[in-house]
C-alpha cells in the first residue's frame, strides 16, 4: 500500500515545515500549490531535496476540489517549475494535460479526472478518455463522487476487473471506505490527510472523505493493506456513527489478523449485496434500517433470524449471505446478568423466566428482545407508535400488544426501550415522559451512543436499575467476532475498546 499524504497551505514555508515533520507517516508527499500566494522554485527545490519522500505537486482548480483561481499559464507554470524542482510527480486535470505537454526527466505526470457530480454508469468511458491523453509513464488517477455506498462499491469493482494500474477511489463522506479499499481493489495510491498530533495545528483535508493519515493506519492491519486482505464492516443508515468501526477493529489487530472494519451507508442493502461479489468482502453487522432486509435477502438463515425476521449478522456463503442474528442471544445475556445485579441491588430477585417485560419499539432490536423473553419463558408487552406493527410483533411471537399512551398503566419487571430516541440527532430526548417509568424495575436502554442517554438519567433518578445499551452491543460484537473470524472474541478488549470511545465521545 502506497500512502499519499496531501499537504495544502498559503504559505509554503508552513507547508513545507508540516509536510517534513510528518513525512515519516506518508510513502509519497503531495504539496497542493493551488493555495499558495505566489511559488518561488528554489524554495520549493529545497523542499523536495530535503524530503525523505518521493513528492507530487498539484495546482487543481474548483474542478478538483481545488482553490487555484490564476490563469492557465499560471497554472501550468507552477507545475512545471515543480517538475524543474525534481517533484517526482505532477497532478494535471485531462483536460489541461495537452497544455501541459511533457516535463522534465525523471518527473512523470498524473493526469487525472474528477467527477464531482457523482458516479457514472459507464467508468469505462471515463477511463478511456484518461487514455486518450496520455504519454510514456504517466500515471491514471479517477475520482468519483459517492452518493452512498453503493456508488463507492461499483468503483471498486470497476478497480478491481478493469483498472490496470488505475489510481481510484471516491470523494465525499459516503465514499471515504473507498480510500482504504482503494489498495486492496489494486489502487497503486491511496490519498490523505495530514495527521491530527497532538500539540501541532492540523493540516486542512484536501478533499471531502479524506481521512487523516493516522486514523488510516490505525484502520490498517498490522502489515498494512494489500490485494490479501480482508473486508468487513457495519451497514446503516448511519454507520459512520457507529462504534462498531472502534471495538471490531480493536479485536482484529489484537488477534493479528489481516483485515479491516469499516462503516458502509447504502441506500438499499439489497443493492449493495448485489454490487459486494468481491472475494475480499467477507461479512457485515447490519444495523438500522437494514436488519430486516438482511434476513428477506440472504441466501440462507439461522433460527434466530429466521424467527426475529431480522438478521444483525452477513456472512459470505459461497456466492450468496448467510444471515444470523447475534443480538438474539446477547440481549437474553444482557437481561439475564442485569437481573443479578438488579437482585444485589434491591433485594428484589426476579427469574429470566418469570420477568414481566415491556419493550418499546417494533423494529429489529424489539424484536430480538421479544424473542429471546419468549425463549427464556418470560412474558412480554409490545408498545409502539404504529399499533398495527405492535400487534404484528406481539401475536407473531407470543405476547400482547398496548397503545403507547397505555404504557403507564402496564405491569413490568423489565423495560427495554428499542426505539432510536435519545441517540445520535436526538440527544437529551426520551421516548417516554420520566414519570412513566415504574419505580424498582430494570431498565435497558438500546441506544448505546450516547451511553447516558436520558431515558436511563431519569431511571437511575426514579430508583431504577439502568442498563446502558453497550452491555448488548459489546455481547453481541463479540459473538459477530467469532462467526466472522472462526476465533474466540476477546470479550474484555472488545469492553474496553467501547469505553474507550465513550471516554472520547465525553
Amino acid at each position: 500500500m502506497a500512502v499519499v499524504v496531501s499537504h495544502i497551505d498559503a504559505d509554503l514555508e508552513r507547508l513545507a515545515s508540516r509536510a517534513l515533520r510528518q513525512a515519516a507517516l506518508a510513502d509519497l508527499v503531495e504539496v497542493r500549490l493551488d493555495r499558495l500566494a505566489d511559488l518561488r522554485p528554489a524554495d520549493l527545490a529545497a523542499f523536495v531535496s530535503a524530503c525523505p519522500k518521493p513528492v507530487i505537486a498539484a495546482c487543481p482548480g474548483p474542478e478538483a476540489f481545488g482553490e487555484f483561481t490564476g490563469s492557465l499559464d499560471e497554472r501550468l507554470g507552477r507545475l512545471f517549475a515543480a517538475a524543474e524542482a525534481g517533484c517526482r510527480f505532477v497532478d494535471i486535470d485531462r483536460d489541461l494535460s495537452l497544455d501541459l505537454g511533457d516535463v522534465p526527466d525523471p518527473c512523470h505526470r498524473i493526469v487525472s479526472r474528477h467527477e464531482l457530480e457523482g458516479t457514472p454508469e459507464d467508468l469505462a468511458a471515463l477511463q478511456e478518455s484518461l487514455r486518450e491523453v496520455l504519454y510514456e509513464g504517466d500515471v491514471m488517477k479517477l475520482v468519483c463522487h459517492a452518493g452512498c455506498a453503493e456508488d463507492g462499491l461499483r468503483l471498486m469493482g470497476y478497480l478491481r476487473e478493469e483498472g490496470c494500474g488505475l489510481v481510484a477511489f471516491c470523494s465525499g463522506e459516503a465514499g471515504s471506505f473507498t480510500r482504504l479499499l482503494a489498495p486492496i481493489f489494486g489502487s497503486p495510491f491511496t490519498y490523505a490527510a495530514p495527521a491530527d498530533l497532538p500539540g501541532e495545528e492540523p493540516g486542512d483535508a484536501t478533499a471531502p472523505g479524506q481521512w487523516r493519515v493516522n486514523d488510516l493506519l490505525a484502520v490498517a492491519p498490522p502489515g498494512g493493506l494489500s490485494q490479501e486482505t480482508a473486508v468487513f464492516g457495519v451497514l446503516g443508515a448511519s454507520a459512520r456513527h457507529s462504534w462498531s468501526p472502534r471495538v471490531h477493529g480493536m479485536a482484529l489487530k489484537a488477534a493479528r489478523l489481516d483485515a479491516i472494519y469499516l462503516p458502509f451507508e447504502p441506500r438499499s442493502v439489497e443493492a449493495f449485496l448485489e454490487l459486494a461479489t468481491d472475494d475480499c468482502l467477507r461479512g457485515f453487522s447490519v444495523t438500522a434500517p437494514f436488519k430486516g432486509a438482511a434476513a428477506a435477502y440472504a441466501s440462507s438463515t439461522d433460527a434466530a433470524s429466521e424467527r426475529a425476521e431480522a438478521a444483525n449478522t452477513l456472512i459470505r456463503e459461497g456466492r450468496g449471505w448467510r444471515g444470523l442474528n447475534t443480538d438474539v442471544g446477547a440481549v437474553a445475556e444482557t437481561l439475564a446478568g442485569a437481573l443479578v445485579v438488579h437482585a444485589r441491588r434491591t433485594g428484589r430477585c426476579v427469574a429470566p423466566a418469570q420477568a414481566r417485560t415491556l419493550v418499546l419499539g417494533t423494529g429489529g432490536a424489539a424484536r430480538a428482545v421479544c424473542l429471546a423473553v419468549a425463549e427464556a419463558g418470560g412474558r412480554f408487552t409490545v408498545a409502539g407508535r404504529d399499533a398495527g406493527r405492535a400487534e404484528d410483533l406481539a401475536r407473531a411471537l407470543g405476547g400482547e400488544a398496548v397503545a403507547w399512551e397505555a404504557i403507564p398503566t402496564v405491569e413490568h419487571d423489565v423495560l427495554v426501550q428499542c426505539t432510536p430516541v435519545g441517540g445520535v440527532g436526538s440527544e437529551g430526548e426520551s421516548p417516554i415522559p420520566a414519570d412513566w417509568l415504574r419505580e424498582g424495575t430494570v431498565v435497558l436502554d438500546a441506544v448505546y451512543r450516547p451511553v447516558r442517554t436520558a431515558l436511563l438519567t431519569a431511571a437511575r433518578e426514579r430508583g431504577c436499575t439502568p442498563v446502558p445499551g453497550g452491555e448488548w452491543f459489546v455481547r453481541q460484537a463479540a459473538a459477530q467476532f467469532r462467526l466472522f473470524t472462526g476465533r474466540g472474541a476477546d470479550e474484555e478488549l472488545m469492553r474496553a475498546a467501547f469505553e474507550h470511545a465513550v471516554d472520547e465521545a465525553d
